[in-house]
């Protein structure tokens, strides 16, 4: 039922939360960069000091992989060999302050690995796929607290792919990225980032890999440098760490869980040195001498932009609804993405919401996400209106929902004052309903339909509601509980059957009662929310009223009043009936749709100089017949009446009253 307010839409502020926009970076086919590596060396001679040769050996380069290629690389000084590393040498005389430049320009690719269904745990690694399953210096996944904390996480899964993600997906929500920590002079070892839930980039992927390898899945760490929007970053480019995870059957598929990409990595990540361990050296120095301390400085790295080609297409789509079009100010609702994987493989990206300031929402705007292959799933947000909104006018909210590719979706839903205000916890039951359908997996073939009795209930109304449910699969379910709220029985049902099953909503609330029908068996958990629509009573006033309080005789004068819609429903058949001292003026309105001003003009002729009163009654019914009335009463006299006026009106009672009693 439409609720007829005078003003339309509110201007609503909407900002879509970073990074769901059109970014290069994310849907870029190609990236092409140029990368600037180099250190120095302090060299500290004590008096008759000797070095004959100091060499570097540099393991922090760009390499040719399966997703980039190295187009150009040029050393300075020269390399003394070149292969997996660039080895640099310093031959007597050393120079006072040694130190190298590496530029080189790089093309990476937007590649998206396949990832099939693979069972968990899996057996049977190769030799050189097993060494990333050990504990490493850093990477120490024997710490008891790892392997506890993996363990919990990954209990019960049988999905590889699934439990990847799920501590990919624990370990960027639970630990914190914090800059301070770059101070410390190393990498900190995974079992201290856990206890302390906080670190960089490294720090992050240090404890991301221990979790994996501790439940017997082989990871490496990836250093490199990429690029960034995010305002957790002092600076676009910057040297960054991430992981890289063993599929069998697929290779190494790059996690970055600081950048929460699961499954893939931007284009702009630039891989500059694979590493067992975090704490591995991207530079080791030998020399021969005597008297001499060698000092290495940190590498220094930076990236420019040379262009960027291309476009991948999304490899997902995207649908949202509200799971009420109408709702009352401090209400909360329920915003459902539907999201369709179109690959054969595994397909993880994030959604988010755009904000809304009049909108409060449960949890954070953006949410991870995990499709099997082919698979449908829907992901929920538990939004609230909030309660300030003013009460004068009707407001669209629209609903924006963007992947991390900027595939969007709209949809939208009105904030009407005097609609039905749904609680926080009718709504999670909805949202709960529907995640423990999508666990069962006979759920699907469960139909069910409902109904109402009447074609409308009022809240003294006994609402009566019957639910039918069918079969359709080709399995038959015994003893399966069917219950509306806690009223529930139990029966079989056949294959191809059907059963109703009757309930009565005693008391229910005025507007949108959500009664709850469900089927639970071992493997079948069906709900279905019927919205019961109930009106209230229909409820008119009289208000406003408008009239003299004296009148000379012969004067005209004017009697206005408003009727008022003060319920939500609509008052039907309304006879309003103006008793002017004796003179009737009868209106007959269809119905009260908007509140009506009315307005009669009068002459004081028709008046006594005795007290004269005034009644304004109102009949209405509502759709069911039922007749209500609303009454007031009020009073006008005559003033400076003169005699032969007295006269005139003492005639005109007269044959008021005769008429009266012939009538």
């Amino acid at each position: 039922m439409k609720k007829g307010l005078f003003a339309v839409s509110a201007l609503l502020l909407i900002i879509l939360s970073a990074p769901a926009l059109a970014l290069w970076y994310y849907d870029a086919d190609s990236v092409t960069v140029d990368l600037d590596i180099s250190s120095s060396i302090q060299l500290r001679r004590n008096p008759g000091s000797s070095l004959s040769y100091l060499t570097a050996n540099v393991s922090f380069i760009p390499m040719d992989n399966a997703w980039q290629s190295v187009q150009s690389l040029e050393v300075d000084p020269a390399p003394y060999e070149q292969d997996d590393i660039i080895v640099l040498r310093w031959d007597e005389p050393v120079p006072a302050d040694p130190g190298f430049d590496i530029k080189a320009r790089v093309k990476t690719k937007n590649t998206f690995q396949r990832v099939p269904k693979i069972i968990f745990p899996y057996n049977g690694f190769s030799d050189d796929v097993e060494r990333y399953l050990e504990p490493g210096k850093i990477i120490d996944s024997d710490d008891p607290a790892i392997i506890e904390k993996a363990s919990e996480l990954a209990a019960g899964g049988t999905d590889y792919y699934a439990v990847v993600f799920k501590l990919a997906d624990w370990t960027k929500e639970n630990v914190y990225y914090d800059l301070s920590t770059l101070n410390q002079k190393t990498s900190q070892k995974a079992s201290w980032v856990l206890a302390r839930k906080d670190g960089v980039c490294d720090e992050i992927t240090t404890l991301f890999i221990a979790l994996l390898r501790a439940v017997g899945i082989p990871a490496k760490f990836i250093s490199g440098i990429a690029y960034t929007e995010s305002p957790k970053f002092p600076q676009n480019w910057g040297a960054h760490g991430w992981a890289e995870v063993y599929f069998p059957g697929v290779g190494w598929v790059p996690f970055d869980v600081t950048y929460g990409e699961y499954g893939f990595a931007d284009p702009t990540h630039v891989t500059l040195k694979e590493s067992f361990d975090s704490g591995d050296s991207d530079v080791s120095y030998e020399w021969l001498g005597k008297g001499v301390e060698v000092v290495a400085n940190p590498i220094s790295v930076s990236a420019d932009l040379v262009t960027h080609t291309g476009t991948v297409p999304d490899n997902l789509e995207i649908g949202v609804d509200m799971l009420q079009e109408e709702v009352g100010i401090g209400s909360y609702n329920v915003v459902e993405v539907t999201v369709k994987n179109r690959l054969d493989s595994y397909v993880s990206s994030f959604l988010y919401m755009a904000r809304i300031n009049e909108l409060e929402v449960e949890g954070n705007y953006y949410q991870a996400i995990m499709l099997a292959p082919k698979e449908t799933k829907r992901f929920y947000w538990l939004v609230k209106v909030i309660d300030s909104l003013s009460k004068g006018y009707t407001y669209t909210f629209p609903m924006t929902v963007a992947d991390i590719r900027n595939t969007t979706s709209d949809s939208v839903f009105y904030v009407i004052p005097g609609t039905t205000v749904f609680s926080r916890q009718e709504m999670e039951q909805v949202i709960d309903a529907e995640v423990q359908e999508a666990e069962k997996v006979y759920s699907k073939k469960i139909d069910i339909n409902c109904s109402q009795e009447a074609e409308y209930y009022y809240v003294y109304d006994d609402p009566k509601i019957e639910c039918t449910v069918t079969n359709t699969g080709n399995f038959p379910f015994k003893g399966l509980e069917f219950c509306f709220r806690d009223e529930c029985s139990t029966a079989d049902l056949a294959i191809s059957q059907s059963k109703a099953f009757s309930y009565t909503q005693h008391s229910p609330k005025p507007g949108i009662n959500k009664i709850p029908f469900s089927v639970e068996g071992r493997d079948v958990s069906k709900s279905f929310f019927y919205d019961l629509d109930v009106f209230d009573e229909p409820d008119i006033l009289i208000d406003d009223i408008e009239y003299p309080a004296q009148l000379e005789f012969g004067q005209p004068y004017v009697v206005a009043f408003t009727l008022k819609k003060k319920s939500n429903s609509v008052p039907q058949d309304i006879l309003l009936e103006l008793d002017a001292a004796g003179l009737v003026k009868t209106v007959e309105v269809a119905e009260l749709g908007n509140d009506k001003k009315f307005l009669f003009n009068l002459d004081s002729q028709d008046l006594s100089t005795k007290p004269n009163m005034f009644a304004i009654s109102v009949t209405y019914e509502d759709l069911n017949g039922k007749i209500y009335t609303e009454n007031e009463e009020f009073q006008i006299g005559l003033v400076n009446v003169t005699f032969g006026q007295r006269l005139v009106i003492m005639l005109h009672d007269l044959d008021s009253w005769l008429r009266n009693l012939f009538k």
